[in-house]
């Protein structure tokens, strides 16, 4: 049989035919964009995560800060406890502070603290007791 060639008809050859190609490569896109989604939504959570405890930390460091304020301080506050900047590496992060004596409470002053980013704030309220000055008579 020398010269002679095999010929297999269509029907009974085996393989893949393109359309069986393309649509297993569209089944694995399609798994591949969820896990993709899946990886991007757990890095957000975790950016999320970290600026929510960086900030916390940074409005408790100025609510501490504030607590060492004496009455008078605490009634019209330094331009440099107002507002500012956290040094490198944290250089991003700014300040504000605000303090109001409460009306009704004497020596109870109202404080909060904002902490801002490029992206986002976190604000920190707290109540802070003065004893009042004493008033002399002369």
């Amino acid at each position: 049989m020398h010269g002679a060639e095999w010929h297999v008809p269509i029907r009974d050859r085996r393989g893949v035919s393109l359309l069986e190609a393309v649509v297993s490569v569209a089944i694995v896109g399609m798994t591949s964009i969820g896990a993709l989604e899946a990886v991007g939504s757990d890095m957000r959570t975790a950016e999320r995560a970290r600026r929510a405890i960086e900030a916390e930390a940074l409005a408790s460091s100025r609510l501490d800060f504030m607590d060492l304020l004496n009455d008078r301080e605490l009634q019209a506050l330094a331009d440099s406890v107002t507002s500012g900047k956290f040094p490198p590496p944290l250089d991003e992060y700014s300040w504000k502070t605000s303090s109001a004596p409460l009306s009704d409470q004497a020596g109870v002053y109202d404080v909060h603290v904002t902490i801002a980013w490029p992206t986002g704030t976190y604000v920190a309220r707290t109540y802070a007791y003065r004893r009042p000055p004493l008033a002399t008579r002369r």
